[in-house]
């Protein structure tokens, strides 16, 4: 089977094939890791509702967690943890804690801990083993420690459970790399966007079943136990669909045929392949790396503080939960997932019909992805409509998905060998501008109901989001870069 480009220019497209049951396969690990990750601010709920009689917590304290504080309480508690009163409001496993704000949002920040400390190592182990292997260990990691949790905790009250979030945290640190390097190996030129994104999308579906599963099953007859049971039963399953049909390269698949493989090879732009030894000082010295990962960081910056602290502005300026609305939550991301596939699928379109350069199409993309949400975090800066606030945080999940088809994949247009390394190196940069943003927020906005201290952050950041994306439209490439055939 010929598999040229056509005479128009434009190449020949190969059905369904094993490379869709790779990307398959690559979508439910991306759902089920999100899934695991965001269940548990709705979870510890659950853990720590007193319903009745006298072992009653503080009534001062409250047992909501607002994601908008989860982090930021690793400077600020004031509590005696010695002293915690972990008294047991049932019998055996299906216990509820009388665990202050403080201690739960160490429990959620864990997570977070976890993923900083493996980020950079996992892109190493990433680099030197292929992405399959990362992925099926994480999966079986995090689904050995969800499953056991319930067991766990009354050993170890809240210490044990942030330990085991710390884990699941190590154990999927490595799963951008570990996807963008299958997706390198697996995804031809012609299809990177629209598959790639349809794998990306995972994140937002994750996210929505993360919610809904974890209020679902703690109002069961086997409360929040068992949410780590079922989380635990999904990585397990994943991990299964990763180890028989998962193949790091077209060349390890048993069970593609030659001409899809070679239609793989052909359209790539280059013969992919793992390489152990990472170039550093060629990667450390390339422009274009730092034009994707300077974009990279303030894109996931400003993600990260729309998310998990303008959440709080809007409550304490605002006087509403945004947290609260389970209808407002779901419609976010809900815009997340259908957006993504809708960017990728319009960028492989524009490309492949050559209305656009690949460039002009990251560049297209990436601006959708920071400038819009920069609008948005300005808006929200000065308005004192609530019903504006939320328009801009669906506007803002749905616009932020762009960056799929933006710096994301430009990772690999730069070097298909090295993308699993260079997005690692962006994650961790990334992860530790993660713990340390509330602890710089916390000292400039001293007062969570004064809206000019939030200002002026908002206004920081925004302007952060689009010189970082201006410096991305002057130095990005797409070409392939000399030092992804390895340094020899």
């Amino acid at each position: 089977m010929d598999h040229a480009p056509n005479a128009e220019g434009q190449p020949i497209k190969y059905g369904l094939g094993a490379r869709h049951v790779q990307v398959f396969t690559c979508f439910v690990c991306i759902t089920v890791c999100f899934l695991s990750t965001g269940h548990m601010g709705v979870t510890i709920v659950a853990m720590t509702i007193v319903e009745d009689g006298n072992d009653t917590a503080d009534p001062n304290i409250s047992t909501k967690i607002e994601v908008a504080e989860t982090l930021s309480s690793f400077e600020s508690v004031n509590v005696n943890l010695t002293s915690i009163d972990n008294a047991t409001h049932s019998m055996g496993i299906y216990t509820t804690y009388d665990w202050p704000k403080s201690v739960q949002e160490i429990v959620l920040g864990a997570y977070f801990f976890g993923t900083a400390f493996m980020t950079f190592p996992s892109g190493l182990i990433c680099q030197r083993w292929g992405g399959k292997v990362l992925l099926q260990y994480g999966l079986l990691v995090c689904g050995l420690t969800s499953f056991i949790t319930p067991w766990c905790i009354p050993w170890g009250s809240y210490m044990m459970l942030s330990f085991l979030r710390f884990c699941q945290g190590m154990s999927q640190a490595g799963l951008y790399p570990a996807i963008n390097t299958l997706l390198s190996n697996w995804v031809p030129v012609n299809e990177r966007n629209s598959l790639s994104s349809f794998v990306y999308a995972g994140s937002s579906i994750g996210s929505i079943l993360g919610f809904q599963v974890a209020g679902i099953l703690a109002d069961s007859v086997l409360q929040w136990p068992s949410t780590f049971w079922v989380i635990g039963l999904a990585c397990f399953v994943a991990f299964i669909l990763m180890t028989i049909f998962g193949s790091a390269t077209p060349k390890d698949c048993k069970y593609i045929t030659e001409d899809e493989k070679m239609y793989i090879l052909r359209q790539a732009a280059e013969n992919v392949e793992t390489k152990a030894k990472v170039p550093w000082k060629q990667v450390l010295t390339s422009v274009p790396v730092w034009a994707a990962m300077i974009t990279h960081v303030g894109n996931s910056v400003t993600f990260l503080f729309f998310f998990t602290q303008v959440p709080t502005y809007v409550y304490g300026v605002l006087n509403f939960n945004v947290m609260d609305s389970g209808l407002i939550t779901s419609i976010t991301y809900i815009g997340s997932g259908i957006s993504a596939l809708v960017f990728g699928n319009l960028s492989d379109f524009l490309t492949n019909r050559k209305y656009v350069t690949i460039k002009a199409a990251r560049i297209i993309f990436n601006s959708i992805a920071c400038l819009v949400p920069a609008a948005c975090l300005i808006s929200v800066a000065y308005t004192t409509n609530t019903f504006f606030a939320v328009i801009c945080f669906v506007t803002f999940s749905t616009a932020n998905c762009a960056n799929f088809t933006g710096w994301m994949v430009n990772y690999m247009d730069l070097s298909p060998n090295y993308c699993g390394a260079l997005n690692a190196i962006g994650n961790t940069i990334t992860a530790i501008l993660t713990v340390v943003l509330p602890i710089i927020i916390s000292n400039v906005v001293k007062d969570v109901t004064n809206q000019y201290q939030w200002r002026v952050v908002m206004l920081i950041l925004a302007g952060f989001t689009c010189i970082s994306h201006i410096i991305f439209i002057l130095f990005m490439s797409t070409e392939i870069q000399p030092w992804n055939k390895g340094d020899d």
